[in-house]
């Protein structure tokens, strides 16, 4: 296996480098550029026009027609805000949204590595993201009321960092950005129960545990407040079971397109708590994914929605870490990586609409 082989090599060098991590980072955006190029020939203003009305008056709900993009905007301040405090144009969002991407590439190496102990790992582990979803739609989203890689960025940071208070804030933060942030969040808890490593009902209750719960009772009532004071709505137009039950011919490649070839590493995990009789751990770990692919799946955006299953790779790691030896680990994410690579840069929403990315080369030549 001469590619494998390469890949060793590469990996080992850059490992060793004292900068590794911000080498890993831009090999890892320009990966996820060459093969996912933004089209900023299909970028239209008239997409933006609802976030910029939003800057400026934060407290109306949208006009916007129901179902849209714009209509479920009325909730997620956190974008809105900073283009208001920064005076933000379209290309000053984009820039945003491209740093918090950049951003993500480096963290995922960083708690990778924290959880493994293990550079090269943690380095495959990285280009595993930069080939799919999760890792590209901070470049590639040109539309202007998606903020996926910035809630991204706080659910990544929330387990980077090691304090309740800060890692609540970034959970907070990232739950304004979108609602899906939120229900991702429950992923987070579950990291910091396998890694409590706790039996029994002990584990609901420990600092990191109780952190969370705050944040959720927290956002939920300054959401009823500004429901109440200002009559905010959420539009769930293009959401519910009807949606899941119209577009289920597409849920088996919208699934795949979560994470493509790092569900290996979901499977393995699975396995080997129910080996190692960690039932809780299982359970708890099974029904938050079951959760975030549910109401992924249950809205039109079926890709960019189940990309945030991404937290729960770091779980996986955790458990592999645990309970498999180096050389499996290895192969396990080897193979993941491969398969991530072999699939092309497909989005997936809707009843059977399929988008192809373009990859940098066929861009050009377009």
């Amino acid at each position: 296996m001469i590619i494998h082989a390469w890949l060793i090599h590469l990996s080992h060098k850059l490992t060793q480098s004292r900068f590794w991590l911000l080498k890993a980072t831009l090999l890892f955006t320009s990966v996820a550029l060459f093969f996912a190029f933004p089209s900023y020939e299909s970028l239209n203003p008239e997409e933006w026009t609802e976030l910029f009305r939003k800057a400026t008056q934060p407290f109306i709900n949208s006009n916007a027609g129901d179902g849209s993009h714009d209509a479920k905007l009325s909730f997620r301040f956190f974008v809105p805000l900073i283009v208001r405090l920064l005076h933000l144009n379209i290309t000053g969002v984009l820039v945003l949204s491209a740093i918090a991407g950049i951003s993500n590439f480096y963290l995922i190496s960083a708690i990778s590595n924290k959880i493994l102990q293990n550079k090269q790992q943690a380095f495959l582990t990285g280009l595993c993201v930069a080939f799919i979803y999760a890792g590209k739609c901070a470049f590639i989203e040109l539309r202007g009321t998606i903020f996926d890689s910035i809630a991204i960025f706080f659910l990544l940071a929330s387990l980077y960092i090691n304090n309740n208070l800060v890692r609540a804030i970034m959970l907070f933060a990232g739950a304004w950005c979108d609602e899906r942030a939120l229900i991702a969040s429950s992923l987070i808890w579950v990291y910091f129960f396998v890694l409590s490593n706790k039996t029994g009902i002990k584990g609901f209750f420990t600092s990191n545990a109780i952190s969370i719960y705050v944040v959720w009772a927290v956002y939920f009532i300054i959401r009823l407040w500004l429901a109440s004071a200002y009559g905010l709505k959420t539009d769930t137009d293009g959401t519910g079971l009807d949606v899941l039950l119209n577009q289920i011919n597409n849920i088996p490649i919208g699934t795949w397109s979560a994470l493509e070839g790092l569900w290996l590493l979901l499977i393995a995990a699975f396995i080997l708590l129910y080996i190692q009789k960690q039932v809780l751990q299982l359970l708890v770990f099974f029904i938050a994914c079951a959760i975030v692919l549910l109401a992924g799946l249950s809205v039109l955006d079926i890709t960019r929605s189940v990309a945030y299953l991404l937290p729960a790779v770091f779980t996986c790691l955790l458990v592999l870490q645990r309970y498999f030896d180096k050389n499996k680990i290895d192969r396990l994410l080897w193979y993941a990586l491969l398969l991530c690579f072999a699939y092309p840069a497909y989005y997936t929403g809707g009843k059977s609409s399929i988008w192809w990315t373009y990859p940098l080369p066929l861009q050009l030549l377009r």
